[in-house]
């Protein structure tokens, strides 16, 4: 399953050790959105937690696959082959 453009934003961020307050302010959204944001992630890729979530997202970011929804898609990939 692929993610968004949006959650693939979310996934970076939170790669990038911001709290769920801080990337709502940097997405100009609400707190409430990013918790839906990730939940739907862990959803989609299976995984439990932000740091799994933090350490494929870099991994894919590493790997050069990081483009929007290519990065969502590879983070996928990424997660499935783990």
């Amino acid at each position: 399953m692929t993610m968004t453009s949006r959650e693939w934003e979310v996934a970076t961020l939170v790669a990038k050790g911001l709290s769920n307050k801080e990337i709502a302010r940097h997405l100009n959204a609400r707190e409430g959105t990013v918790k839906i944001h990730l939940h739907n992630i862990y959803e989609k890729l299976a995984i439990k937690n932000r740091t799994v979530l933090a350490l494929m997202t870099q991994r894919v970011i590493e790997s050069g696959s990081s483009e929007d929804r290519k990065g969502g898609a590879a983070l996928a990939e990424a997660v499935a082959a783990a």
